[in-house]
């Protein structure tokens, strides 16, 4: 392992948020620059070879040292608790809405839940799994909601991309229901 991985790795062992390209060259300020990505990959194939209970992850953004899913269990006890997030029925139901159509409305949110979701959508920006994005362009200018970078983490997801597909999601759960009722002509002013 060479200075630049060992820098690399002791930064992402160090940092408790995802660490990006952008950050890593505030950090290093005049010195040599040092490419994240590669430098992510070779220290992976290293863990690899070596058969280390370490990965390092791409998430929100950046990049992350995470154990192997085996070992969560030994974290867990280790803390004394769950890094579940602990959502009710109807907290979860507005956070797919949200993801799937971000940017969104509350209106629109109670619209295809069919029920009034303000303290729901209180909630979950109490937990920063969703933001206001922005104002909708119809009457009123409502705000519109969509999901964190917290909620990437939370999820162990590198962008929104990687949601599951909706046609997949049918599928699997045996559902008809409607991919289109998820489209959104929302536009952020």
């Amino acid at each position: 392992m060479n200075k630049k991985e060992k820098l690399v790795e002791v930064l992402l062992f160090a940092s408790p948020d995802p660490l990006n390209q952008k950050k890593l060259n505030q950090i290093l300020e005049n010195e040599e620059m040092i490419d994240l990505k590669s430098t992510v990959v070779n220290l992976n194939e290293q863990y690899q070879k070596e058969n280390k209970g370490l990965i390092i992850e791409k998430i929100a953004g950046g990049y992350q040292i995470l154990s192997h899913p085996e070992y969560h269990v030994y974290i867990q006890r280790l803390f004394n608790k769950s890094r579940k997030i602990q959502l009710s029925r109807p907290a979860l139901e507005a956070l797919s809405v949200i993801a799937y159509r971000q940017p969104v409305s509350k209106a629109e949110v109670e619209s295809i839940r069919g029920v009034e979701c303000g303290s729901v959508i209180s909630t979950l920006m109490e937990r920063e799994l969703i933001t206001v994005k922005g104002r909708g362009s119809t009457p009123g200018r409502p705000l519109l909601f969509g999901t964190t970078r917290l909620f990437l983490e939370s999820f162990g997801l590198e962008s929104h991309n990687d949601l599951p597909k909706l046609k997949e999601l049918n599928e699997l759960l045996g559902n008809q229901s409607n991919p289109e009722l998820f489209e959104t002509d929302y536009e952020i002013k």
